[in-house]
This record gives C-alpha cells, structure tokens and sequence, in this order.
C-alpha cells in the first residue's frame, strides 16, 4: 500500500489506534502475538482491499515506534484528547483519499480479511455496512467517505461515539448468520482488552494450529 500517491477511486483504511491501553498496561497494537504484532496483523486483514493505510493516534512518539512497523500508512493524532474512536474516526476521514472508508481497531489480532470483503459486497447503495452480533460494531466497518464528512462537518458534528454516528447514516447492518459464513467463530470481533482477552486469542490461534 502507498499512502502517498494516490490516484482515482480508491478505498481507505483507517486503523484506530488511538486507546490509553490502561487495562493492558502497555500498548495493545504493539503486543507481538504468535510472532506478529497486533497492529501488523489488522494491516494484513484490511490491506487487500484499500490503497492508502491511515493510522489514527493519541500522541506523536506512537507515530515513530508504529512507522517501523508499517512504513507506507500516514499517521493522524487525535486533536481532542479522551473522546475515543469517534476521534480517531473523524481525524481519519479528514485525510482519507478513498470513497469508502474501511475501519478497524487496533487490538482485534484475529481480524480477518473475509470481514471486510463481506462488508464491501454488502455495501450497495448504502453509506455504511456495519456488523451487528448483540449490539452493531461501527468500528469494524465500511464507511462512503463522502457520507461522513457531510455529518461530521456538519453543524450537529459533535458526535459523542462511533455508535451515534451510524444512528445518523442510511447504514445496513450485516448480522451473525451472515457474518459466520465467512468467520465461523467471529474470531474477528476478540479484542484484547486485558491480560484474559490475550489468553483466549492464544488459545484460539493454538486451536487453530492444532486442527490445521
């Protein structure tokens, strides 16, 4: 992927990094799990599809240790501290080049790319396609760009969560039945949170290991 240049319709990836990781003690996308590191893993999940990579962040010094690791995304740093996704999501979408934003967070390692190709055929007409398991995902999933910046820059743009800004959008909701034809387990929707989410993920890649 090449953040740099890009030309006509293309799509955007935007991977929300910008969490304090204080249950975790240390930063999620940086944890190295089965010997790549979560961020890297969620690149791979959402490279296939898009040609430019953003990166959204809290604090600049992330920029430095993640560009090692991902030298073609472009980095954004949260302007707002303490607001969470929400703005990740905006800083993104005010770079993104792409018609369609895919987002995704940065502390889900099973993250897988049949996901988002899942969403994009879902898509249609719509301005969003969004996962829906209990509760909807609006962090893991397919954004029109141009439907975000007409709400986000908006005089009602104070959106406090990813969740009310898809209240706000003509959005399909993609549901389980739907979202096990391509991932089974709904591997893609563990979140390493804390010490115990990083235990089932590694039970989870074992179980995997052991009945390929």
């Amino acid at each position: 992927m090449n953040a740099a240049a890009i030309p006509g319709s293309v799509d955007t990836a935007l991977i929300l990094a910008g969490g304090s990781s204080r249950r975790f003690g240390r930063p999620k996308a940086l944890e190295v799990v089965a010997g790549t590191t979560i961020v890297e893993r969620v690149v791979e999940a959402v490279a296939p599809f898009a040609a430019e990579l953003v990166v959204s962040i809290a604090e600049a010094p992330m920029a430095e240790t993640l560009r090692r690791l991902i030298p073609t995304a472009a980095f954004v740093i949260d302007r707002r501290r303490g607001k969470g996704p929400i703005e990740g999501i905006i800083c993104g979408m005010e770079v993104a080049r792409g018609e369609r934003l895919l987002v995704a967070p940065c502390d889900a390692p099973l993250l897988r790319p049949e996901l988002y190709r899942l969403l994009l055929a879902s898509l249609g007409a719509h301005n969003a396609a969004v996962p829906k398991l209990d509760v909807f995902d609006p962090v893991r999933a397919v954004y029109r760009t141009a439907a975000l910046r007409r709400i986000l820059s908006g005089p009602k743009a104070d959106l406090p969560s990813p969740s009310s800004l898809v209240d706000r959008l003509d959005a399909v909701f993609v549901l389980e039945d739907q979202l096990r034809t391509v991932d089974p387990r709904l591997d893609s929707f563990l979140d390493v949170n804390d010490a115990s989410d990083l235990e089932v993920v590694l039970a989870r890649i074992s179980s995997i290991s052991r009945s390929a």
